[in-house]
């Protein structure tokens, strides 16, 4: 069992390298497109910002599916509120 996890665990790895490099040469490139196509820092930079931002987000994604998980997963019920119905004599019923 142990070969297979060892290549199961390089797999995964491997997996996890290529998707990372894959969206950050994508980030790059859409930075340069942006230059390319305006020639405006202010532009490029936002795109840069922008995609930083979308990286962190995918880069943290098992955290926060995590916490949504142990969210669901938590019992909120609450107490049953009582209620008060009022009849039309001007008294009070529960």
């Amino acid at each position: 069992m142990g070969v297979l996890d060892d290549w199961n665990g390089l797999g995964k790895d491997i997996i996890a390298l290529l998707v990372g490099t894959v969206l950050v040469i994508m980030w790059l490139a859409s930075i340069a497109g942006v230059w390319g196509a305006t020639r405006s820092v202010v532009k490029a930079g936002s795109t840069a910002i922008g995609g930083a931002i979308v990286l962190g987000i995918i880069a943290s994604q098992t955290v926060l599916s995590n916490r949504v998980a142990e969210e669901i997963e938590k019992d909120h019920s609450a107490l049953p509120a009582i209620t008060v119905q009022v009849d039309g004599s001007g008294g009070a019923s529960r």
